[in-house]
C-alpha cells in the first residue's frame, strides 16, 4: 500500500507485465486464423471466470505455436507500472495500420519492406495489484535466470502464467495483434528495423 492520501484511504500500487512475442504465421495459415479469432471475438465487458477463459484460450493457442516464436521481449516491474502500462499502449496503438495504403499486398516503404509478410506481433500488457497472490505469482514465475531470458521456452512459461492469474487483482490489462487484420503481416526484414531493435531473437 501506498502511503495515507491525506482523505482517510490508501491507494493500491501496481506491477507491470508486458510480453511481446513475434510468432511465423504464414498468410492463409490456421495459426494466423486462430490468433485473430481468439482475440477479435473476446468482448470489451468480461466477468473474472470470462476473463480467465480467454487468456486460457489465447495461451493454448500461442504455447501450441512455440517452435515458430522468432522474437520477443518481456518485462517485469515492481515501480513505475502505469507509466510503463501506459507506454506500451501508446508505442502499440500508434503503430497499429488504421489507412488503407498501410495494409494488404502493396509495399509501403514506410510501414513495410517487402510483400513477404509472414510475421505477426502478439503483446500482453497487465497491471496487477502489488503483493497480491497474482503479484507473487508473477515475480515468482519471472525470477529466472538471465540466460534464459529470452527462450521459447521461457516465454511459453511465461504465457503459462496468465490463467493462473486472478484477475480481481488485475487494474488493467491489454491484448494487441499486429497487424490488426487476418490478411496482412510482417516481414522479417520490418522486424530488424528502427522501432523493432529491442526484440531479442528466441533461441
Amino acid at each position: 500500500m501506498s502511503g495515507h492520501n491525506g482523505h482517510g484511504t490508501y491507494e493500491l500500487e501496481y506491477a507491470f507485465f508486458g510480453l511481446q512475442v513475434v510468432v511465423k504465421a504464414i498468410r492463409g495459415d490456421e495459426l494466423r486464423g486462430k490468433l485473430h479469432k481468439v482475440i477479435a471475438e473476446a468482448s470489451s465487458e468480461q466477468s473474472l471466470a470470462d476473463k480467465r477463459a480467454f487468456y486460457k484460450k489465447l495461451v493454448g493457442v500461442l504455447v501450441d505455436a512455440m517452435p515458430v516464436f522468432e522474437k520477443g521481449f518481456w518485462d517485469y516491474l515492481a515501480d513505475g507500472a502505469q507509466e510503463e502500462f501506459d507506454g506500451w499502449c501508446a508505442e502499440i496503438e500508434g503503430s497499429i495500420a488504421t489507412e488503407d495504403e498501410e495494409v494488404g499486398r502493396h509495399a509501403d516503404e514506410t510501414h513495410r519492406l517487402t510483400t513477404d509478410q509472414d510475421f505477426v506481433i502478439v503483446s500482453v500488457m497487465l497491471l496487477v495489484e502489488r503483493g497480491s497472490p497474482s503479484d507473487d505469482t508473477l515475480a515468482a514465475r519471472c525470477d529466472l535466470p538471465e540466460a534464459d531470458y529470452f527462450t521459447r521456452q521461457t516465454f511459453a512459461h511465461l504465457l503459462h502464467t496468465l490463467p493462473m492469474l486472478s484477475f480481481q487483482n488485475v487494474q488493467a490489462d491489454a491484448v494487441y495483434l499486429l497487424p490488426g487484420n487476418e490478411e496482412d503481416g510482417f516481414a522479417f526484414d520490418d522486424l530488424i528495423g528502427e522501432g523493432y531493435d529491442y526484440l531479442k531473437d528466441l533461441r
